[in-house]
């Protein structure tokens, strides 16, 4: 449920072309109902890059993923710490529940429990 519109959204950064590669991801903030909108930059470092687009959301979460990494930010955290990494070669569970979860935080409900 990418939104087009100005509506608050979760931010999502692609750095490069790796969207389709976190598509569970999505499905999985989208489970959730919560609307998200992908941004795409063509290179940069990916923790700094979900922080930004942490500040960048009203809703004061972020996310940025390249080819390697997935990272989860929240706004109120420092700029280092992110509160998800997921890397590529996690199963399609752990990527459904890390968009479940990048969602719940939103939503302010409990993580969903994920075994990698």
């Amino acid at each position: 449920m990418e939104s087009k519109e100005r509506a608050p959204t979760i931010v999502v950064t692609e750095i490069g072309d790796c969207i389709n590669k976190w598509n569970e991801v999505l499905l999985g903030i989208e489970e959730e109902g919560i609307p998200f909108r992908i941004q795409h930059i063509p290179s940069g470092e990916i923790i700094d890059s979900a922080w930004q687009a942490a500040r960048q959301s009203p809703l004061l979460v972020g996310i940025a993923c390249d080819q390697e990494k997935l990272i989860v930010h929240y706004k109120n955290l420092p700029a280092s710490e992110p509160l998800f990494t997921l890397m590529h070669q996690q199963d399609n569970h752990a990527r459904r529940s890390t968009g479940n979860n990048a969602a719940r935080l939103v939503k302010g409900i409990p993580f969903k429990e994920y075994h990698s």
